[in-house]
């Protein structure tokens, strides 16, 4: 009685395994999507989803891109030529093939010169008639500045000296965050910044603060922090404060002066062409003198 139990639990075993062996499935071997995407700065990328399947028939072979859960993005059905859809059908080449492998040579998207648009969560599903499998991944593709700038001007606070210090960053994506720091105030806090959503989808970003000279020593580094934290993307811009000096600073200021330097002298060599070279000393020295004054701002 016994002998026949363990043949009967043994002989159930083989025709277990027997069904695993012989079950019909999909395997999905890797999911490849780069997790971070400069934009602007890659020819192209490649979102991969390398599958096998096993014993599984080819009937009914399709694969499938989601954007965002939802959204179709890209699709093969065996057989026939792919096709894509919005954000990624502008930069789809839709002749890319990932193998030689008729079941499996259209699994993968090409993407050329993608932009922050395609940010999202991707899926690739693959189906037959006999069964489905699916993964996931995600993709920040993030832009940097187009102009990051620190600025200070002197201003009076509450009858007293101060200064007024602007940090400003224009054209980031995904949303940046913007710090100013002041050596000597290490606990500062400086609010809130003013965010702004373009229409092109991209970001401005601007920060004040005021400080009161007799809170700060005679010299002070100040400086202003951009990131993207989604993209582990930071840069910085500093330059050195001298209480007490009644001087603006920055590299816009600086333009500003020449800009002004230039218009008088068209304006003064229209009304004194006798008298050239008296118009051009009068007018430069006082500027020059200015222009001694401002202090750069230094990169980081």
């Amino acid at each position: 009685m016994l002998m026949r139990i363990h043949c009967g639990f043994f002989a159930s075993l083989l025709l277990l395994f027997g069904c695993i062996k012989d079950s019909h499935h999909i395997i999905i071997k890797s999911i490849n999507v780069p997790a971070i995407v400069k934009a602007n700065d890659t020819d192209y990328i490649i979102l991969d989803c390398d599958y096998d399947l096993e014993n599984t028939s080819s009937t009914g072979l399709v694969v499938k891109w989601f954007f965002n859960t939802n959204q179709v993005v890209y699709q093969w059905i065996y057989g026939r030529y792919p096709l894509a859809d919005e954000p990624a059908a502008k930069y789809v080449d839709l002749t890319y093939k990932a193998s030689n492998d008729p079941y499996t040579k259209y699994r993968a998207i090409k993407l050329n010169r993608p932009g922050v648009d395609l940010t999202g969560e991707y899926t690739c599903v693959i189906s037959t008639f006999e069964d489905e499998r699916s993964a996931n991944a995600s993709m920040i593709v993030y832009s940097t500045e187009e102009k990051f700038e620190l600025a200070y001007r002197k201003k009076i606070i509450n009858n007293k000296e101060g200064v007024e210090v602007t940090c400003i960053a224009e054209g980031l994506y995904p949303q940046p965050t913007l710090n100013i720091s002041v050596e000597s105030i290490p606990e500062k806090q400086c609010g809130n910044p003013s965010i702004t959503l373009r229409d092109d989808g991209l970001y401005n970003i601007l920060l004040h603060t005021a400080l009161l000279d007799e809170d700060l020593p005679d010299t002070t580094i100040v400086k202003c922090l951009l990131s993207i934290s989604k993209a582990s993307y930071n840069v910085s811009r500093k330059t050195i404060y001298y209480a007490g000096t009644f001087t603006t600073t920055s590299t816009t200021t600086t333009k500003l002066h020449r800009k002004m330097e230039i218009q008088t002298l068209d304006k003064s060599e229209s009304n004194n062409i006798g008298d050239n070279s008296a118009a051009f000393m009068s007018i430069n020295l006082p500027l020059l003198l200015t222009q001694l004054t401002v202090i750069s701002v230094c990169h980081q």
